[in-house]
């Protein structure tokens, strides 16, 4: 993990610009999946989010993580949705499928609005990263040094909102990850049943 070549991307940030790069990069920074589970709760009492830039990417990293195994079955979702509705373009659909399609489309558009807050969450966040890293003098700074590097006081109180807001998407993320992967399978055996019936 080269952190010098992520600190640089981060720096490069400009406003209005895509924050994709950045969260390319921070999606590769190692994390300890079940730390960082273990110790929500305990962040959440204790509002102590990592204080060096590491282990920040790494928290953002994590949920990061989670969105994209949540992400997965939003596609998954979209296109049970999608079959479902093909085919029953030229009949009524039955109970079972009428209501799988309408508790798919319920968790479809919940899951949109937290990713509509993580987007903006993120965004929020690359630009406080930016700022640290443009404020903080990194030249000459070593691989070693940025491994170690604690972030400024200023910079955990401008991010801690964001963290926390990161911190209730986790719960929603493991919330819809277990409802979505039933409703799949759920879906799937609807669909089947369908097909058979033809």
């Amino acid at each position: 993990m080269n952190y010098l070549d992520g600190v640089e991307i981060i720096r490069k940030y400009t406003a209005g610009s895509s924050v994709e790069p950045v969260l390319d990069f921070i999606q590769l920074v190692p994390h300890d999946e079940e730390g960082f589970a273990n110790a929500l709760d305990e962040i959440g009492s204790t509002n102590k989010y990592p204080d060096t830039l590491v282990g920040l990417l790494s928290f953002i990293s994590f949920i990061l993580a989670h969105k994209a195994k949540v992400n997965d079955l939003y596609e998954n979702a979209l296109d049970r949705y999608e079959v479902l509705s093909q085919m029953t373009t030229k009949r009524k659909p039955n109970d079972e499928e009428a209501k799988i399609k309408r508790t798919l489309t319920d968790f479809i558009l919940k899951i949109e609005k937290v990713f509509e807050i993580q987007d903006l969450t993120d965004e929020s966040l690359v630009k406080e990263l930016n700022r640290f890293v443009s404020e903080a003098n990194l030249y000459g700074i070593t691989e070693n040094e940025i491994k170690t590097m604690k972030i400024s006081s200023k910079t955990v109180a401008l991010v801690e909102a964001h963290l926390d807001k990161h911190r209730e998407n986790y719960y929603q993320y493991k919330k819809f990850k277990a409802i979505m992967i039933r409703l799949i399978r759920i879906a799937d055996y609807i669909i089947a049943e369908a097909k058979r019936m033809v």
